[in-house]
């Protein structure tokens, strides 16, 4: 089967930052600690940014920085300046801004663990893996119930860092701690069990995500594929069946992994029948592979006249002659010996086949078989140049000289 890996590590990044963005925004403004004068303009500039109006929020900013009378109103500033470059995108800035502010330490104790915990957001952002997850760790030491985008936080960093257990425990408890947590933290979850080739646990964790998001096809893909790759061909099938039963498989790759998971099964019929309908809808290239593959389904189903239109098909389009080959084994397992020839001829006129000796051989013995002896014994030789036909040939051509033939 085809894997489709799930989306990358870190989508749930954006995410994470988008709602940061919003959250820093409405940094506290201690009115007990702030001159009412700096008060009222530093909540204009909060409603500014969440406004987007930015450049008259950095206007403000600029003349607050020159005006402050402590260090909390200093302070403040600095955050209000990180807002302001979180709600821009701009999180380098932003960590340059916030990181001093944390140091000092001269905010209130819940105004420092709020601007802590931004910071240690911050440079997950910035790439600064292993200082962010310090930050946050101190952040959640003896905490709960930590908020479960900080969580996430962490999930990304442990995952950039290779950790990847970690990153799983931490997306995972932070998933179960949201009411409602968003598609891209179960894709942060579901990647990291996958880095960790732990196939069995990706399907469960595909099985909470599509009791949330039941119509997400690729989840119904992905959780086929997660059981294939832990080995379970029975349960993949099951979920590709039902799949093909919602109306769910569409793409070409589905229905090849469909087919693939009949032929594992030992369900020939099933595979064949879905090949054909991927073939005729257009959804599968009519390609001279797709067609052999269906022949061959239908070979192993037993039904020779379908393998065989299958393969007429595949000539059609074929470069070699390998597919005429192939008819003509069918052909001798029937003992249609004139067929036999006949294909086998087409077969080496195209050329360029994978096993040129196998079609001289097939001609031979349908020469001999059609009492050609002369023809028969001269396709043979032809087969004697080739190992994988060689000792066949031999034995043939023995029996016609002991019969005076040849």
């Amino acid at each position: 089967m085809g894997v489709r890996r799930p989306a990358a590590l870190f989508l749930a990044l954006l995410l994470a930052f988008g709602a940061m963005a919003a959250a820093r925004a409405d940094t506290t403004l201690n009115q007990g600690l702030i001159s009412s004068g700096l008060f009222r303009k530093m909540r204009s500039v909060q409603n500014q940014i969440r406004g987007g109006q930015y450049s008259d929020a950095a206007t403000q900013l600029g003349y607050l920085q020159g005006v402050t009378t402590n260090a909390y109103e200093a302070a403040v500033v600095k955050e209000l300046s990180a807002d302001l470059y979180i709600a821009r995108g701009d999180f380098a800035n932003a960590l340059a801004s916030l990181q001093p502010v944390v140091q000092q330490n001269v905010l209130p104790g819940d105004e420092q663990r709020d601007a802590q915990l931004t910071l240690g957001k911050l440079q997950v952002a910035n790439g600064q893996y292993q200082a962010g997850l310090d930050t946050l760790h101190a952040w959640l030491l003896g905490q709960d119930n930590p908020p479960p985008d900080a969580l996430v936080t962490a999930a990304q960093a442990y995952a950039q860092l290779g950790q990847c257990r970690q990153a799983a425990l931490s997306a995972k408890r932070a998933i179960d701690l949201s009411a409602e947590p968003p598609q891209e933290w179960y894709q942060l979850w579901i990647s990291c069990l996958y880095a960790q080739h732990d196939y069995a646990g990706a399907a469960d964790a595909l099985q909470s995500v599509l009791a949330r998001f039941p119509d997400q096809v690729l989840y119904w893909q992905q959780l086929g594929e997660a059981y294939a790759q832990a080995g379970d061909a029975s349960k993949a099938l099951a979920v590709y069946a039902l799949m093909y039963r919602q109306g769910l498989v569409r793409q070409a790759q589905d229905y090849m992994n469909l087919a693939s998971l009949y032929l594992q099964n030992n369900i020939p019929m099933q595979a064949a029948a879905v090949l054909q309908e991927g073939l005729q809808s257009n959804v599968l290239p009519g390609s001279e592979a797709n067609y052999m593959l269906l022949a061959s389904a239908c070979q192993d189903a037993g039904d020779a006249d379908r393998a065989v239109a299958a393969l007429g098909q595949a000539v059609q389009v074929a470069k070699t002659g390998d597919a005429y080959v192939a008819q003509a084994q069918i052909y001798a397992a029937r003992h249609e010996w004139f067929s036999v020839i006949d294909t086998a001829k087409k077969a080496i006129a195209k050329g360029s086949l994978k096993r040129p000796g196998r079609a001289w051989l097939l001609q031979g013995l349908a020469q001999v078989e059609n009492h050609q002896y002369d023809d028969g014994a001269a396709s043979l030789r032809e087969a004697l140049k080739y190992d994988d036909s060689r000792t066949l040939a031999e034995a043939w051509l023995r029996y016609l000289n002991s019969r005076g033939a040849g």
